[in-house]
C-alpha cells in the first residue's frame, strides 16, 4: 500500500487523478478484481471442498485479508478522492467493509486455536489448562516459599469483568500483566534465567487459556453478529459495484469512450 501511494502521489505529477483518466481506470479495474478474489476465492475454500488440496484455510484468509486490503485501497486511488453519486455511495460501502474486515479478523484472532487452525472447544480449552497446571504443579516443587507465592500471586484470578470487555481489550490486559509478570520474576534472586523463562511461560500459558475459557462463548456470539453485519454490507457493495461497471460501458468511459 506504501508502493502504491508513491505510484499515486507520481500520478499526480503526470496527470489529472481521475477514475476515467487510463491509469485511474487501470487502477480501478485490477482493485475491483482483488475485491471480486476477497469475496469469492475465500468463500469457496472455506464452504466447498473444491479447493482443499491448495492449503489450509488460514492461509486463504491471510490472502482474503491481502487483497480485501489492497483492492479497496486501488479503488480509492481510482476515485481521485472524489466521491460522487452512485461511485461516492459504493465507495463508502468499500471503506464500511474495510473497517468491518479489521473487526472481524480481531474476533477471528480471539477464538483459541489448535495447531492445526481448528477453532478449539471448551473441554479441550479446559484441558489444555489442567496439563498446564500441572506443569506448573511440578515446577514448584521442593521449590522456595518465594517462588510458591508469586505462582500462587500470578495464577489467581480475581478479576470478574464483562466478557465483551474481556474480549475487545484483551490486547491491553494481556500487556498489562505480562509487565507484571516480568516485574515480578525480576525479584525471584533465588531462581536462574533459565527458570524464569520457564515459569514466565507456563503462567502465561495458564492465563491465556483461562481468558479464552472466559470470552470463548462471546467471542462466538458476538462473530455470529459481525457475519448478520458484513455480509449484506459486502454484498450491497458489489451490487453496486456491479451497476457502476456496467454504466462504465453504457456511457463508455474510461477506456470504453
Amino acid at each position: 500500500m506504501l508502493l502504491l501511494s508513491g505510484v499515486y502521489i507520481a500520478y499526480e505529477f503526470v496527470a489529472d487523478p481521475r477514475g476515467s483518466h487510463p491509469l485511474g481506470h487501470s487502477l480501478g479495474i485490477l482493485g475491483t478484481f482483488l475485491m471480486v478474489l476477497t469475496e469469492l476465492l475465500y468463500s469457496i475454500r472455506k464452504r466447498t471442498r473444491i479447493l482443499n488440496w491448495a492449503g489450509p484455510v488460514r492461509h486463504w484468509l491471510s490472502f482474503h485479508i491481502f487483497t480485501g486490503l489492497v483492492g479497496p485501497f486501488l479503488v480509492v486511488m481510482h476515485t481521485g478522492l472524489m466521491f460522487r453519486g452512485l461511485a461516492g455511495i459504493s465507495m463508502l460501502l468499500t471503506l464500511l467493509v474495510v473497517a468491518s474486515g479489521f473487526i472481524g479478523r480481531y474476533l477471528y484472532t480471539a477464538l483459541p486455536r489448535a495447531l492445526s487452525g481448528a477453532a478449539m472447544s471448551r473441554r479441550e480449552i479446559l484441558a489444555a489448562a489442567g496439563r498446564t497446571q500441572a506443569e506448573l504443579n511440578r515446577f514448584q516443587e521442593q521449590k522456595p516459599d518465594q517462588i510458591r507465592q508469586m505462582v500462587a500471586q500470578f495464577s489467581r484470578r480475581t478479576e470478574h469483568r464483562n466478557p465483551l470487555l474481556t474480549l475487545f481489550g484483551r490486547f491491553y490486559f494481556n500487556w498489562r500483566y505480562r509487565l507484571r509478570l516480568r516485574r515480578g520474576l525480576r525479584r525471584l534472586d533465588s531462581l536462574e534465567m533459565e527458570g524464569r523463562r520457564q515459569l514466565a511461560k507456563m503462567l502465561n500459558q495458564k492465563r491465556d487459556l483461562e481468558i479464552q475459557i472466559e470470552i470463548l462463548e462471546a467471542a462466538r456470539r458476538t462473530l455470529r453478529y459481525w457475519h448478520i453485519l458484513h455480509v449484506p454490507i459486502g454484498l450491497t457493495l458489489f451490487f453496486s459495484a456491479a451497476i457502476h461497471v456496467l454504466a462504465t460501458f453504457y456511457f463508455r468511459a474510461g477506456f470504453f469512450k
